[in-house]
């Protein structure tokens, strides 16, 4: 069971990170909105303390040190946002913001001295904007986030500011805490319903590979990942079956879609969870390995022939594999330019060798 599950996530070209529950949107578009909605509360926060007309100065905090911390945490906020842009795909930052910003709310709420804090519902946007944009896992560890430092603000509160706690004042955080609890539920439905959209969206029905929109959505990441850090690079492969048209005619497009079927399978098999493998179309397919250089790739194709050959010989069917290889940054660092020299290059494979070739982008010949 749990090689069939390794192999499903390989197949949709879901790897480890993925499968340890990280963020499922996690690209610097999809954070940059959550960035600004922080700078915005942050906003508010400064205006609230600053010109809300407090009726009795904090006895622990003067508006210097409440303005300080404030500021502290525009700081971080702004270095968060750094690297959100330089490594959009980093979960351990997104939990450790998620963290900070309670942190930051609870802060609020203790030097906040009017009766009913509006810091509460503050809590509730770090529970829902994390819950909706990253799925259960963070929904959940933001609820138990927003309770344990909701249980300390509200001893602190009322050890300080006694006469600020009344029966009003409770009914409004077990209505909150209900409210999460039915959100929570909601939640649920929600992200069953998105993850069966996301699979009907993203997979290609016939192979369990990604399809092409699917792929194109997780290659500009990664590509747009290495025109940023040129630490990063990629390996990209275009694969072609060779007479295939054959295997059709032959033996018929039931046959023939069996075929393809168990093509992706191989190949699946042959790569790392971290890849991104995808049919691109017909019975051509793509791969994307990340930190890969071109020889480790030449690899990887060969590991890809054999497997196919291997496959076809068992079943006693002509088939063979022609790929072309490319190599980001070194032949571009756009996606586009990336598939129309590695898309050359396989097919001068094919042209050279009639099937079975591996020809890198370096050695195409000028048309």
């Amino acid at each position: 069971m749990e090689n069939q599950r390794r192999r499903s996530d390989r197949r949709l070209g879901i790897g480890r990170r993925d499968a340890e529950a990280t963020p499922r949107a996690h690209s610097w578009e999809a954070q940059r909105a959550q960035y600004l909605t922080r700078y915005f509360f942050l906003a508010l926060g400064l205006a609230y303390f600053n010109l809300g007309g407090a009726p009795y100065p904090t006895p622990w905090a003067d508006m210097t040190f409440v303005n300080g911390v404030l500021a502290f945490y525009a700081v971080l906020v702004t270095v968060f946002l750094w690297r959100a842009y330089r490594w959009p795909d980093a979960a351990q930052r997104v939990r450790v913001t998620m963290w900070v910003d309670l942190l930051a709310i609870s802060f609020a709420v203790m030097a906040d001295p009017f009766v009913v804090s509006p810091g509460y519902l503050v809590y509730l946007t770090v529970i829902f904007g994390n819950g909706m944009r990253y799925g259960l896992r963070f929904f959940a560890e933001a609820a138990i986030g927003t309770f344990l430092m909701g249980t300390i603000t509200v001893a602190w509160r009322f050890t300080v500011y006694p006469e600020t706690h009344t029966l009003s004042t409770y009914f409004f955080m077990l209505f909150g805490g209900v409210l999460v609890l039915y959100a929570y539920v909601l939640t649920m439905g929600f992200d069953r319903a998105r993850k069966q959209l996301e699979t009907e969206r993203s997979v290609d029905v016939l192979t369990g590979l990604l399809n092409r929109r699917a792929f194109y959505e997780q290659a500009e990441d990664l590509f747009r990942r290495v025109e940023r850090d040129a630490a990063h690079s990629l390996a990209v492969l275009f694969a072609d079956l060779d007479h295939f048209k054959t295997v059709n005619d032959t033996h018929g497009h039931q046959t023939g879609d069996h075929v393809l079927a168990e093509v992706a399978r191989v190949i699946a098999d042959c790569v790392r969870r971290s890849d991104v493998v995808a049919r691109f179309g017909g019975d051509e397919f793509i791969l994307i390995l990340p930190d890969t250089d071109l020889e480790r790739a030449d690899l990887v194709a060969q590991r890809l022939q054999e497997g196919v050959a291997g496959w076809s010989r068992g079943c006693g069917i002509d088939l063979g594999l022609t790929i072309g290889l490319a190599h980001a940054p070194r032949h571009g660092t756009d996606l586009k330019t990336v598939l129309e020299r590695v898309d050359r290059a396989m097919y001068q494979g094919k042209l050279a060798r009639g099937r079975g070739g591996i020809l890198r982008v370096e050695q195409v010949q000028p048309a």
